[in-house]
């Protein structure tokens, strides 16, 4: 049977969940209750995130991912599809939905309850599919080798953020890794930038470390480490902040752009976006971005 092929830019394999995201003055000590005013529901996860900001930017993005019947899923799912993001390679499961409870300060700070059920590995199916990047976050490595085996000449983005032994297997079958400081870290043994450079090119050439405010560093084209600075913003709340970079690198990745390029470009997208409350709905637009460049040329 002829399958019409689906050309899309990113296609995004991962893990979905529901955020849901209340602010207060302070965490609660032992024993406290506090109450809030402010509660953002809506959806989150690292791959659906990406893909939700990769639409918001101007992109498009297939979503490879686990979601419940449940309310919580259809919910999710709606969302998503109201986004634009194609969600043709979604599986929905009798699973219940995994949840995660946000706490944000005032000054920014956050602390996160996660629920996750076990669930099998997901059966995706990527026929009729062409994309033109790859991004995984480690939490569907079945789904993630199927994708890299099928899409042997497509850029491919590993988003290294919690350290698993599932995405430490995935460094060397990607073309780009851009991990998390704390992954790093856990990694190498060490709490220096040199070291987890070091450490991560035994795996891959092209890699790039996210430290928060601090920025991020990766290497220049003689192999020289760099960094490169966050932009000074005031933080109101960093949540999905990193999913929502992973996002825009690999939509500039996909658009033929350099590593470097997409690094920049991305790390202008999450200073936006931890200027405003929420997760994935902080995603600037691709407009705010370019005002933001503007300002900052």
């Amino acid at each position: 049977m002829f399958v019409p092929m689906k050309q899309v830019d990113v296609l995004c394999i991962g893990y979905a969940c529901w955020d849901l995201n209340f602010k207060v003055k302070t965490f609660p000590g032992p024993d406290e209750k506090v109450v809030t005013d402010t509660l953002i529901s809506e959806g989150g996860g690292p791959a659906a995130n990406a893909a939700f900001a990769i639409n918001r930017l101007g992109g498009t993005a297939t979503l490879a991912c686990r979601l419940s019947r449940d309310n919580w899923g259809k919910a999710h799912l709606k969302e998503l599809q109201s986004a634009g993001v194609d969600t043709s390679c979604v599986l929905v499961t009798d699973a219940p939905t995994s949840l995660s409870s946000v706490i944000v300060t005032e000054n920014g700070r956050r602390s996160l309850v996660n629920y996750r059920p076990e669930v099998k590995p997901g059966d995706f199916n990527f026929e009729g599919l062409t994309p033109g990047c790859i991004l995984i976050d480690g939490h569907e490595p079945k789904g993630a080798d199927l994708a890299l085996h099928r899409f042997k000449n497509i850029p491919s983005i590993l988003d290294a953020g919690s350290f698993r032994p599932a995405t430490k297997e995935l460094l060397g079958k990607v073309s780009y890794v851009v991990a998390s400081a704390s992954f790093a870290c856990e990694l190498s043994g060490s709490d220096k930038p040199a070291d987890w450079i070091a450490c991560l090119v035994q795996f891959q050439r092209n890699i790039a470390i996210t430290d928060g405010g601090r920025g991020l560093y990766t290497l220049d084209g003689d192999r020289n480490i760099f960094h490169i600075p966050a932009i000074p913003v005031e933080a109101v709340d960093t949540t999905g902040a990193g999913d929502i970079f992973h996002g825009a690198c690999a939509l500039s990745l996909a658009r033929g752009e350099n590593l470097e390029h997409a690094l920049r470009w991305a790390n202008k997208v999450a200073a936006i976006s931890v200027t405003k409350p929420g997760g994935r709905s902080s995603c600037p637009t691709k407009e705010e971005v370019d005002r933001l460049a503007i300002r900052n040329d």
